[in-house]
């Protein structure tokens, strides 16, 4: 879940960069800050260990779905169907089917 910069209400994204609840709540947000302004500080889950991160926002706190440069790399470096949450949000049988085509 994460919280919407500008309404700051709760919402489940749709993709990892996701940053806004709405396109409109995008838009107004864009028109009140300027382009040069720091990055806000947003919650998400970290795609590797699941863990809840709150950035402190600012210039460098750029991360969006891991929670340090180690998770993303663990992330990365195992086939994509060992990560639990993907396995399931794609399919339930798909890691089954999905190690059954290397064993043989």
């Amino acid at each position: 879940m994460m919280i919407c910069p500008n309404c700051k209400n709760e919402f489940a994204p749709l993709s990892v960069v996701q940053k806004y609840c709405c396109r409109k709540c995008g838009e107004e947000y864009r028109k009140k800050h300027s382009v040069d302004e720091e990055y806000p500080s947003i919650t998400f889950r970290c795609s590797n260990c699941g863990r809840l991160v709150v950035t402190e926002g600012g210039t460098k706190d750029k991360r969006t779905r891991f929670c340090s440069e180690s998770c993303e790399k663990k992330f990365w470096k195992h086939p994509h169907w060992e990560h639990k949450d993907n396995a399931m949000q794609i399919a339930p049988g798909w890691k089954l089917k999905a190690r059954e085509r290397y064993d043989n």
